[in-house]
């Protein structure tokens, strides 16, 4: 199966400037243990500042439900921000054109593919302030990128912005999955072990130099505990199959840390030789989540997200994932049988 890339797309609409200082904001990202969203959601809070900033993360089959409920408990219109995330209901639109009548601004910045093949005429109808739907790069860096540039709307952006680019750079080294920046690994592990709100307060505190607090150190180790014990998992789990073309599929059990488990099953097939091991895709079940991800070698070509699609889930072209009701009480129901079976011989 190969697909064909989806052209990347830049839109931004204008609006009326407002210093960031006489506005709040609320962030709607993707989270609670993704760097990119985490990382996205502290360039919001180092803008306005971290009293006029309330940050919400989601998993993205859960971002409608949130975005209603987190506007709705406002009690005033804000600058309502939804970064590294998309919206899937009809619903959802309404909301945004209703907020947009009693005041709110509503800035958009993803670079999945579901938001990249939103349509323009759509996205133009909702009254949206600002929006930015490409692949170029992840959506921190979108998102800050935009930040520093959109002064016609926004106001100048504050010295302690400009002080996170490099962190901005290593999420979107480690997003889209380059790891040419020394420390974007351990940044992301780090984040994903404090997770959500905790690792944004990091992340608005840590200073330029990048200098771990105590808190951020722990939580490295931690993570570093908690990858060695998934990845062993993934490696005594993992089952190899090969489609007719001679793509290799790998799957594997895994507890967090699936980016990272999955270059492991990368490396081990490189190490051994594996015959097509450049052209692979890794299928990892999270027991923490019961959510399936999906990861593939630099040389395959397969469209990770269109495939995700096909279960109603999504992604990047090279990371993904969807949810599979019906394989959660595989095992168990399995096991089950095979003991019913044992206790009637």
């Amino acid at each position: 199966m190969r697909e064909k890339k989806i052209p990347a797309q830049i839109v931004r609409r204008g609006g009326s400037r407002t210093a960031p200082t006489q506005r709040t904001a609320l962030v709607v990202s993707h989270g609670p243990f993704c760097l990119d969203g985490i990382a996205a959601a502290a360039c919001v809070g180092r803008f306005y500042g971290e009293s006029s900033v309330t940050p919400v993360f989601t998993h993205p089959s859960d971002v409608d439900r949130v975005i209603e409920e987190a506007t709705r408990a406002s009690s005033k219109p804000q600058d309502l921000w939804i970064a590294d995330i998309t919206w899937k209901h009809q619903k959802t639109e309404t909301l945004f054109k209703d907020l947009v009548r009693q005041g709110w601004r509503i800035f958009w910045i993803d670079h999945h593919t579901i938001a990249i093949e939103k349509d323009e005429a759509e996205l133009q109808a909702l009254g949206l302030t600002g929006w930015v739907a490409t692949n170029q790069f992840s959506a921190a860096r979108l998102l800050y990128d935009y930040l520093i540039s959109a002064e016609d709307l926004l106001g100048k952006a504050p010295l302690v912005l400009k002080q996170f680019e490099k962190v901005v750079r290593l999420a979107d080294d480690n997003d889209r999955w380059v790891h040419k920046l020394r420390g974007s690994r351990e940044l992301a592990l780090t984040v994903a072990a404090l997770g959500g709100t905790v690792a944004y307060r990091e992340l608005l505190h840590l200073n330029a130099d990048l200098r771990y607090s105590p808190r951020m150190e722990e939580a490295h180790r931690a993570a570093r505990r908690g990858l060695s014990d998934s990845t062993a998992l993934a490696m005594r789990t993992r089952l190899e199959k090969t489609t007719d073309d001679g793509l290799k599929i790998v799957a594997a059990l895994c507890k967090g840390y699936t980016s990272e488990v999955a270059e492991a099953l990368r490396q081990a097939m490189t190490t051994h030789s594996v015959r097509n091991a450049s052209h692979a895709i890794f299928l990892l079940y999270n027991l923490e989540d019961q959510r399936i991800s999906l990861r593939k070698t630099p040389a395959c070509e397969v469209d990770l997200a269109r495939l995700a699609g096909r279960f109603g889930g999504g992604g990047h072209p090279a990371a993904a994932g969807f949810e599979l009701p019906e394989a959660q009480g595989y095992l168990q129901n399995y096991l089950a049988d095979r003991l019913k079976q044992a206790l009637t011989e």
